[in-house]
């Protein structure tokens, strides 16, 4: 589902200014060639009303009644709360022993990190909006204060609910609300349809406002996956899908097979990084052959990641690599049957390029895509969580829009880098091509023997196709990556040859 993106330009609070001039990263005291580290940014610190993604977390969520409407065009689409339905939706949302809930599916994600708990409210029928208002309306100030009348209702309602619990960084605003009509949109990208966005509306730690939210509707609530995907935008993850073509485009980065996708399987380890879930293996050039050996990322988060130079990576997912994992039938995702469907019983390799990296800016350029104006890709990088404050506004420089205008955000000199690449073994990149197959199977995976050199595989490092000889920051990629034996679908090794 599509995270609804008005705008990239994200306000920064204020923050005191640390001045950093170099990238203080982990020494290698083993001398293995690789460290394992810690993220030093996450999402939140990239805009502080992202949803914490550590601990125990409340979620919030209003079922909307639109009952008795007659307006044309939609009176079909209208469907009745039963109290069948409500169950079902509180067991989709937090059910321990349903094999796929929201709280399940995050507590297995982020490798138990994670608890999700919080309650499913009576149905808010009492709104003074209708479908019809909120669909006319592109600006959604009709739909927020619809949003905003059903928080009122509710927090009047349940008095007895301590609602700080609801509010764990304490900025006035439900950290993760979702709002679920009973109207089911059938419109990509209409004001109804299930999306993610920010109202910066705010309240009181007592009396919480929404202001990064979700909305859905009923038709989305059979099972728990539009939940799962968009508490993903709630925490700050992108689409990973191209949004050309009004969301029809067969065009696909990284294939599908992806909750931030197609809504299926575990987080990717890029995603995961994100949350600092995970701590990477990452290396570090010191050796000329590093051997890794790694568990399958859906058991605990094993991943592996390969910067140009380690000593320009800022030390975060928020930067340009390599990045692999051993993608196995375990875990989140052996819950779906996606996974024999296009993988089979087996694990394999997959591996990513990612350029996520994030720019702060004073001024935005009045444009179609309202993107940041960056004079120096160099010097207007994030690279501490202390560079944000230094900044009015700042967002990701490439996304994963095949047309780059489609996708509101990103910088003018990134727009044919996508945000997330998966390297297809083959070589045949046709993720990037419209019409062609757009669906990861076992042949995209790499397994014991194959071999990643940066000259057979530069080509998928942008969306049109052709070969570079140097990385998106300019940089020589020395190294060539061969897989090992992977044992019982398990493990694997991996050897790191410096070649440059």
């Amino acid at each position: 589902m599509k995270r609804k993106i008005l705008l990239c330009l994200i306000p920064i609070a204020t923050m005191a200014l640390v001045s950093c001039n170099k990238n203080n990263h982990k020494e290698d005291p083993s001398n293995k060639g690789y460290v394992q580290a810690e993220m030093k940014m996450v999402s939140s610190d990239l805009r502080s009303s992202y949803a914490p993604s550590k601990g125990e977390a409340k979620l919030l969520v209003i079922p909307i009644s639109f009952d008795g409407e007659t307006g044309t065009g939609y009176k079909g689409r209208i469907t009745k709360w039963t109290t069948s339905r409500l169950n079902t939706m509180n067991k989709y949302y937090f059910s321990e022993n349903d094999s796929l809930s929201l709280a399940s599916y995050y507590h297995t994600a982020s490798i138990g990190q994670l608890t999700m708990s919080g309650m499913v409210t009576d149905v808010y029928s009492n709104t003074t909006k209708n479908a019809s208002d909120i669909l006319a309306d592109d600006s959604l100030e009709t739909l927020w204060d619809m949003m905003e009348d059903a928080i009122n209702w509710v927090l009047d309602t349940y008095t007895d609910v301590d609602w700080s619990e609801y509010d764990l960084n304490r900025d006035g605003c439900f950290d993760n609300i979702h709002l679920i009509t009973n109207y089911t949109s059938n419109t990509w990208a209409d004001p109804l349809w299930p999306h993610m966005f920010y109202t910066e509306r705010k309240g009181t730690l007592e009396r919480p406002m929404a202001n990064v939210y979700s909305i859905s509707g009923i038709g989305f609530v059979s099972d728990s996956i539009t939940a799962i995907h968009e508490q993903g935008h709630i925490f700050g993850l992108e689409d990973y899908y191209d949004y050309s073509r009004n969301g029809t485009s067969t065009i696909d980065y990284i294939g599908g097979l992806d909750m931030q996708s197609h809504n299926c399987l575990d987080w990717n380890s890029f995603s995961k990084l994100s949350m600092g879930w995970v701590k990477p293996y990452v290396v570090t050039g010191e050796k000329e052959v590093t051997t890794i050996t790694m568990s399958a990322a859906s058991l605990n988060g094993d991943c592996l990641l390969i910067p140009a130079d380690y000593s320009t990576w800022n030390g975060s997912a928020f930067d340009e690599y390599i990045l692999l994992e051993l993608l196995a039938p375990f875990g989140n995702n052996a819950l779906f049957d996606d996974y024999s469907r296009y993988i089979g019983r087996n694990a394999g390799i997959r591996l990513y390029h990612v350029d996520a990296r994030t720019y702060g800016s004073d001024m935005k350029e009045p444009s179609n895509n309202e993107c940041l104006v960056v004079d120096d890709l160099e010097t207007q990088q994030i690279n501490f969580k202390e560079d944000v404050s230094k900044y009015k506004y700042n967002c990701k420089g490439a996304n994963n829009c095949s047309n780059w205008l489609d996708y509101e955000g990103g910088i003018r000199q990134l727009r044919d880098h996508p945000l997330l690449t998966l390297i297809q073994k083959g070589n045949n990149f046709t993720f990037s091509r419209q019409n062609q197959r757009n669906t990861l199977n076992r042949t995209d995976l790499f397994y014991e023997g194959d071999v990643f050199t940066f000259e057979k595989y530069s080509h998928f490092m942008n969306k049109s196709d052709f070969v570079q000889e140097l990385t998106d920051k300019g940089e020589v990629f020395p190294y060539e990556i061969s897989i090992g034996e992977i044992v019982d679908n398990k493990e694997v090794t991996i050897t790191v040859t410096k070649v440059k």
